[in-house]
């Protein structure tokens, strides 16, 4: 069989030809290992590539600004002001580096199925599978409870006195509905319509600060005791405080339709990161500054309920509520991108029926999984009407497979840097291995904290991994597609690494010695961030017995502020590295499928 040609007439299928050239020669695979079924599929299935640094920076802060309109202060009532600061803050550190190791996978292999690419590449099959099954579980329950809290800042909108839980539904059906439409459209006018609602979900917040400002009281912040549920409280207020920036992995889902994924993509990422902290405690000050924290801990829309204690009802309110929005239905949007990007990822790879990892022919959308994802949003929102804590199970079980997929990836990342060192060149993560191991054990740990949790949602949870574990031994290992991007790369990578058996890896020069001293001060601190969350169990569980000291809040505060500052410096470093091209880099570069 000869391999299909790549040198066509029309516009189109030159414009398709040079995407799959890109795709290739980005995923590290030798065009002379590729058979022709394989160039054939890449070429059917493959997606456009619109996608640069200013846009991974809008879909990392819009995918995850929803979280700064609601979730996280159902924290406040465990832990107080303070307390849900400390949690935040960790949460912050948790995120700022693992955003790093993530770019690094991303860059490494840009695919659209992301966390199911590298468990595939590094552990095989079934790995691969329950990594692409965790993080669709993440981002389709982080879409429910936000369309869920979207019906809810409408129904406020229309009736902030006693908001109706039915206008509250049927608002979270037409939001889901109208970005069903949005999505399928085409990725492009998705990312210009997320880039500018991005730009209006921040002005809102801006909005909110400003407004906020008559009634800060410093009082309601400096609570006393400082920690009203102790170290204990702060620990349960960790899985409410992810959602503050869960979800910014959804970017990794992009980097298959990024243009030069080495650059926009750890760039955008860390930017949108630290644009996002800072959105962080701006806003957690304002809720809680201006109104009590037990009542704002109670509802899925804090800011238009802070907004009304210090401006009251009337138009202002509800002009802000109704900009407010702009945070809600972008995060929504952008989430829906994630989830039928990653169920599409796993139809093309076989693990589910093959329908579902169609794409239209000129969009080249995945239209069908955008379908049955907007499906089953509807389904779980006509089960929230009649179930009270929906949006709180959807936050938690959306925080929960994430933080298990975290420490999937960064042991996926290990075992390649081992493996296939020649797989980095584009982009490596500083202070290796350190920062990799913190964000495993801080995510292993965040996972542990559920326990502190009074929602229990770690039993439907583990259904959820059971009922994924039946599919795959019943069904899903029969049926997995040997043309599959994913299942290609990994093949390929296993050839070149017999052919190459033997010849010495390329050496990666190390940065000038004076940049290596703020690695291993960053080093350090990361020690002492995990150092200080044992000090938070060992007095949350009494084995220091005794009240939490105001030096001792401050000094654990203190660590993780500087933890974050270093990370932001050594993170925001690494973006600007060049390229180390390695033998087969630069030898990929002259070859082309013809």
């Amino acid at each position: 069989m000869e391999k299909p040609s790549l040198e066509n007439t029309s516009d189109q299928d030159r414009l398709l030809n040079s995407i799959v050239q890109e795709v290739i020669r980005e995923s590290h695979i030798d065009p002379a290992l590729l058979l022709p079924e394989d160039v054939e599929y890449i070429r059917q299935h493959v997606l456009k590539k619109p996608l640069r640094a200013i846009h991974i920076w809008s879909l990392g802060v819009g995918v995850v600004i929803t979280g700064e309109y609601f979730g996280w202060n159902f924290g406040l009532p465990v832990a107080g002001p303070i307390g849900m600061l400390i949690a935040s803050l960790i949460v912050c550190g948790l995120y700022l580096t693992w955003v790093l190791g993530l770019s690094e996978l991303s860059v490494a292999m840009p695919f659209a199925g992301g966390p199911m690419a590298y468990g595939r590449r590094a552990l095989g099959r079934g790995f691969g599978f329950l990594m692409g099954w965790s993080m669709f579980l993440e981002c389709l329950f982080a879409a429910i409870g936000t369309a869920l809290a979207t019906g809810g800042y409408v129904a406020f909108l229309l009736n902030p006195d006693h908001p109706d839980p039915l206008t509250t539904t049927i608002s979270a059906i037409l939001c889901v509905l109208l970005f069903l439409v949005v999505q399928y459209i085409g990725v492009k006018e998705q990312a210009v319509i997320t880039l500018w609602l991005t730009y209006a979900a921040i002005g809102a917040l801006v909005w909110f600060w400003i407004a906020a400002i008559p009634g800060v009281s410093l009082a309601r912040i400096l609570t006393k005791p400082l920690l009203p549920g102790g170290w204990a409280g702060v620990l349960g207020a960790v899985p409410y405080a992810l959602w503050w920036l869960v979800m910014i992995e959804t970017v990794a889902l992009a980097s298959e339709e990024a243009h030069e994924p080495h650059i926009s993509i750890p760039k955008g990422l860390v930017l949108a990161q630290i644009t996002l902290v800072i959105l962080v405690v701006l806003t957690w000050f304002f809720v809680c500054a201006a109104a009590p924290y037990q009542e704002a801990g109670a509802v899925v829309y804090p800011l238009p309920l802070v907004f009304k204690k210090v401006w009251g009802t009337g138009w202002f309110l509800q002009t802000f509520s109704a900009v407010a929005l702009a945070g809600m239905v972008v995060s929504y949007c952008a989430m829906l991108y994630a989830t039928s990007r990653q169920l599409f990822s796993l139809g093309r790879a076989g693990y589910v029926p093959r329908a579902l990892g169609t794409v239209h022919s000129t969009r080249r959308t995945p239209g069908v999984s955008l379908i049955v994802c907007t499906v089953i949003a509807i389904c779980f929102i006509v089960f929230g009407h009649f179930q009270e804590q929906a949006t709180a199970i959807s936050i938690l079980i959306s925080t929960l497979t994430a933080v298990i997929w975290y420490i999937l990836a960064m042991t996926c990342l290990l075992v390649l840097r081992r493996r296939e060192p020649r797989l980095f060149r584009s982009y490596q993560s500083p202070v290796f291995p350190w920062l990799i191991i913190f964000v495993g054990l801080l995510s292993a740990f965040a996972g542990y904290l559920y326990v502190w949790v009074n929602v229990q949602v770690i039993l439907p949870t583990m259904l959820l991994y059971a009922a994924a574990g039946i599919w795959y031994g019943l069904w899903g290992r029969h049926h997995v597609l040997t043309t599959a991007p994913e299942e290609v790369a990994a093949r390929i990578a296993q050839k070149m690494s017999e052919r190459d058996r033997g010849t010495p890896a390329a050496v990666v020069p190390n940065a000038p010695s004076p940049k290596r001293i703020v690695d291993y001060i960053t080093a350090a601190v990361l020690l002492a961030g995990l150092l200080s969350l044992v000090w938070m169990v060992a007095r949350a569980s009494h084995a220091i017995p005794g009240p939490p000291a105001n030096a001792e809040i401050l000094s654990v505060g203190g660590i993780w502020v500087l933890l974050f500052i270093l990370v932001s410096i050594v993170g925001y470093r690494s973006t600007l590295k060049k390229q180390h091209p390695g033998p087969l880099d630069a030898n990929l570069k002259s070859r082309s499928i013809s």
